[in-house]
């Protein structure tokens, strides 16, 4: 699994690229991860358990409902 490796620039540009063939639906989820993700950077950050299973989740693509995120991202967002 890839979430073991640090992935270099490179490599995450090429999944970036990849990105931009899928639904728009997709690339819309993809879209309000990342947002969130840089919404909370200079915050507390989701513990490495809790990547692992967001990262196995997308690797099934068994991802989780809006209202999952928005618990697991609620429990960071400073008042």
């Amino acid at each position: 699994m890839w979430y073991n490796a640090v992935m270099t620039r490179d490599q995450v540009k090429e999944i970036l690229d990849r990105v931009l063939s899928w639904s728009p639906d997709d690339q819309e989820r993809v879209a309000r991860f990342v947002r969130e993700v840089e919404r909370r950077r200079g915050g507390d950050d989701i513990t490495n358990e809790e990547w692992k299973i967001i990262e196995e989740r997308s690797e099934r693509r068994d991802l989780a409902t809006d209202e999952e995120v928005e618990e697991l991202f609620g429990r960071y967002r400073t008042a």
